[in-house]
């Protein structure tokens, strides 16, 4: 398989050489709020490989305007459903809320707000304000939302004990 020189490159948008099938342009995808949107450009209607990828990265850089997603190369998750604070970058460990962001790629800080000494409340509020203010400072905005943000109440050990439990059954 023949490589390509200096091949246009950015993020969401991929190159299709597949000259039997007639695919030979450039696919761009912008995916936000768990939807993708995605158009191809193909080389001889946008008159070139250069002016395909020109137009594919307008398009991309219009759909992620419209769409209110920030205009980063950096990977970029929506707000945490998965996180128990439902704030990505926000987490429990031990008697500490801890924030984490990545201001550079490979580079990952952290900063711990103490529970102890803020009370959980406070020290939720605290950990999310640390967390929007370093988003402003990497995508220009905020990106985590207040309503985002689910309060898990600390389960507590009677109610684990509740909960039923699966056995192994004994080997004789």
């Amino acid at each position: 398989m023949k490589k390509r020189k200096n091949t246009l490159r950015a993020k969401g948008v991929t190159r299709i050489d597949d000259p039997g099938r007639h695919g030979v342009g450039w696919y761009a995808r912008v995916t936000y709020g768990g939807k993708t949107h995605s158009k191809y450009f193909a080389d001889m209607a946008h008159g070139g490989t250069k002016a395909a990828f020109l137009k594919a990265l307008g398009w991309r850089n219009a759909k992620e305007k419209e769409l209110g997603k920030p205009r980063t190369d950096r990977t970029f998750a929506k707000a945490g459903h998965r996180s128990p604070t439902g704030v990505h970058g926000v987490y429990q460990q031990k008697k500490s809320f801890v924030v984490a962001w990545t201001p550079a790629p490979g580079r990952l800080e952290r900063k711990f707000i103490s529970i102890t000494k803020y009370g959980r409340e406070g020290a939720l509020r605290r950990a999310i304000e640390l967390r929007r203010k370093h988003e402003r400072e990497l995508y220009g905005r905020a990106v985590a939302r207040v309503s985002d943000a689910r309060r898990r109440r600390p389960s507590s050990a009677s109610a684990r004990k509740a909960r039923p439990t699966r056995r192994r059954p004994r080997a004789r």
